[in-house]
């Protein structure tokens, strides 16, 4: 569940914000009632970039090495 806090609070608990973080799962910080960020646990975050695009890959756009394939094809038409 994910607690709450003004950007003021945060800046003053920043210390113990570790504690509350495994507490909370996550902790959106806002600034005049507005999410300005969120802190997530380093665990929970894909590790690279590969990782992350791996895991927002959409299964109904093609492949790049699909796309590549096509484009050699085209070319070697014209």
């Amino acid at each position: 569940m994910s607690k709450y806090i003004s950007a003021k609070e945060f800046r003053q608990r920043f210390p113990d914000m570790a504690e509350e973080l495994k507490r909370s799962g996550e902790i959106i910080v806002l600034k005049r009632s507005k999410p300005l960020f969120k802190v997530v646990p380093f665990e929970e975050s894909p590790s690279d970039l590969l990782d992350r695009a791996a895991a927002c890959e959409d299964r109904a756009e093609p492949q790049l090495e699909e796309i590549s394939n096509i484009v050699h094809k085209i070319r070697e038409v014209s």
